[in-house]
């Protein structure tokens, strides 16, 4: 199987995935948020087998085969092209989704992201979150705004990923990068673990689980600038996800941590770009959330709800919804297609 001649037609179409499973041996990919078939390739059960268990090692293979579904970074060294591989199983056999990643980190500028990000400071103490739906680059942007610190500050980041997407060069930072299931079994633990390297930064690939979550607050609380992304629909959803995470009984209290170690929400999102824009296919629409004291002050007593209305009234801060950013960027004619429903 040639996954080279694959991936260099998939980048010649601007696609974003790559899909192959052992039922078909047609090769899919993802272009401009539409799956469409790659015209010309194919791959059979075999050669999609050989492929993987050549590029695994031996406890890759046996996570992939107690846990049925393995992440993990391929670098295609003909392309110089570094990719995300998630290998899995489902009724037809052995399955490969591959995510193109950016030959180069883009800057947060390049990505349209929010001035908030280009803010921060390393030595900022609290949590800050990139949230967004599987797919809508909420990597990419969590690794720019760390390329924007290495450029720019001296200090000591601990990443913590599943798996690793992009290497960070010793810039101005010094960066110690660890993978799961290479590097450490669990987040939580690692989390407690890299305490005790006397980092400034901390950043979570996925807050994915309550113990998880609870780390990440206490290290937020402890002094240190923690980075994490979250699936959620929104900025403001994602405080009801972390909050809904714990029990009843708890949740009181988590209000006033979370209150007290939030520094803001980025969300994201994916939309078609105009056919003359430079985003080819894509471009990404955000929202800002900045804790300022109106929004602690909500998160505390359980008004959530008005969060998203907070927003809209406090441009001058730097927040703003993904209706309004969207409005901007039809403005400037980076979109066309009129607003989708759910941003109304």
């Amino acid at each position: 199987m040639d996954l080279t001649a694959i991936l260099h037609a998939a980048q010649q179409q601007f696609a974003s995935d790559v899909h192959m499973d052992a039922a078909s041996s047609s090769v899919y990919v993802r272009s401009a948020g539409r799956l469409v078939l790659l015209n010309g390739f194919q791959s059979s059960p075999q050669a999609l087998h050989d492929w993987l268990w050549q590029r695994l090692n031996e406890a890759q293979r046996i996570v992939l085969g107690m846990q049925r579904q393995l992440d993990f970074s391929y670098f295609d060294v003909n392309l110089a092209l570094r990719t995300r591989i998630t290998a899995y199983f489902s009724l037809h056999g052995l399955s490969l989704a591959i995510r193109l990643l950016p030959s180069q980190v883009p800057t947060l500028a390049e990505l349209g992201a929010p001035a908030f990000l280009s803010q921060l400071s390393p030595f900022s103490h609290g949590l800050v979150l990139i949230t967004g739906p599987t797919g809508s680059g909420k990597s990419t942007t969590l690794a720019s705004t760390l390329a924007h610190m290495n450029h720019n500050y001296a200090a000591h980041v601990v990443t913590l990923e599943d798996p690793i997407e992009f290497v960070h060069e010793q810039g101005k930072s010094l960066f110690h990068q660890s993978q799961k299931s290479q590097h450490f079994d669990h987040y939580a633990d690692a989390l407690n673990d890299c305490l005790r390297h006397d980092p400034d930064v901390i950043v979570v690939g996925e807050l994915r689980d309550l113990a998880s979550i609870e780390m990440a607050l206490r290290a937020a609380e402890t002094g240190h600038l923690v980075l994490a992304t979250l699936h959620s629909a929104s900025a403001t959803n994602a405080t009801t996800r972390l909050i809904d995470v714990f029990d009843e009984s708890n949740k009181s209290f988590i209000r006033h941590v979370l209150a007290s170690v939030l520094i803001g929400v980025v969300a994201q999102r994916l939309v078609a770009s105009a056919p003359n824009a430079s985003e080819q296919g894509r471009v990404a629409i955000f929202e800002t959330l900045i804790a300022n004291p109106a929004v602690r002050n909500l998160i505390k007593e359980n008004k959530e709800t008005q969060l998203s209305n907070l927003m809209q009234t406090q441009a001058q801060q730097g927040m703003f919804t993904f209706a309004q950013h969207y409005q901007k960027l039809l403005d400037a004619g980076r979109v066309i297609e009129p607003m989708p429903n759910w941003l109304s």
